[in-house]
């Protein structure tokens, strides 16, 4: 639950405890497009009404638009961030594949030396 705080507050904070730099990295790439954008969005609507994107109704949606991924980016983040912790101690040798007849999982054992 920590990792999912982490991430929640601050994208790719959780990534990075959980050893995922590169998926931490796009996170917070990703939370400085939607905050740029949507403060760019904002300052633009101050635009003179000329511009044909510069109707208050377009521009207002284009802020509120990047608003919404912003506030997505949080949430998504602190997800993936949670679901990472927990499978964290997944077995990484589990194996699923496809036989003719159905499916079939594939589970390391640990070896037990002989006394």
């Amino acid at each position: 639950m920590g990792a999912f705080w982490r991430s929640f507050l601050l994208p790719g904070w959780g990534q990075a405890v959980t050893g995922r730099q590169v998926t931490g990295a796009t996170f917070v790439a990703w939370e400085g497009v939607t905050a740029m954008m949507t403060l760019k969005g904002a300052a633009g609507s101050e635009l003179p009404q000329g511009d044909s994107l510069a109707e208050p109704g377009l521009k207002r949606q284009e802020v509120q638009d990047w608003l919404v991924l912003w506030i997505f980016n949080h949430l998504f983040s602190g997800a993936e961030a949670y679901v990472s912790g927990h499978l964290r101690d997944f077995p990484p040798d589990l194996k699923v594949r496809a036989f003719p007849n159905g499916i079939g999982i594939t589970v390391p054992l640990p070896r037990i030396a002989a006394p």
